[in-house]
């Protein structure tokens, strides 16, 4: 998907893992905080991170394809490279959350029986893991998705906007 309604699909597609990536930290945050919370949160949680992930990947190929069609920039080149360092941040963050939650279901539900996959999920190092790598990927996919944001938004006004009210402006 490139384009959306004639216009380049990358500045709509950019809001889901931009506002879906930060809500999965805040998830993960609550989970911390308030253990109880766990079991209502975690499933939700990570279809959040998940849905990031996937709008992180949609976003990132649409912008591969825009890229191609504006003038070269050194603000361009930064906002690519930093969309794509998001992109791989929240594919981080969604395989975290993916095996955090199917931990949880192995051991509070009983998922896969007593076989070796269940055992292997069940241990506790698979656990901190998981939950170390939802909150390091998380944090990290939250700046770079921000930074991202910002050169995005850079590259696309710089130079374009006033200071000044357009009232002030015309003669």
């Amino acid at each position: 998907m490139n384009t959306f309604f004639g216009l380049p699909a990358h500045p709509l597609l950019v809001h889901v893992p931009v506002v879906l990536i930060p809500l999965a930290l805040v998830g993960v945050v609550l989970m911390l905080v308030r253990p109880q919370w766990r079991s209502a949160l975690l499933i939700p949680t990570t279809a959040v991170a998940m849905a990031g992930a996937a709008g992180a990947i949609l976003a990132s190929q649409a912008g591969e394809w825009l890229q191609e069609r504006v003038p070269e920039s050194h603000l361009i080149h930064d906002h690519a490279e930093l969309g794509e360092m998001s992109r791989n941040m929240a594919i981080l963050v969604a395989g975290a959350m993916f095996v955090w939650a199917l931990r949880e279901l192995v051991t509070t539900r009983g998922w896969f029986g007593g076989t070796a996959f269940a055992r292997l999920l069940s241990a506790r190092w698979v656990a901190i893991a998981a939950l170390v790598g939802a909150v390091v990927f998380g944090l990290l996919s939250t700046v770079w998705v921000a930074r991202a944001g910002h050169t995005g938004a850079k590259a696309a006004w710089h130079g374009r906007v006033s200071s000044a009210p357009s009232s002030e402006v015309l003669p």
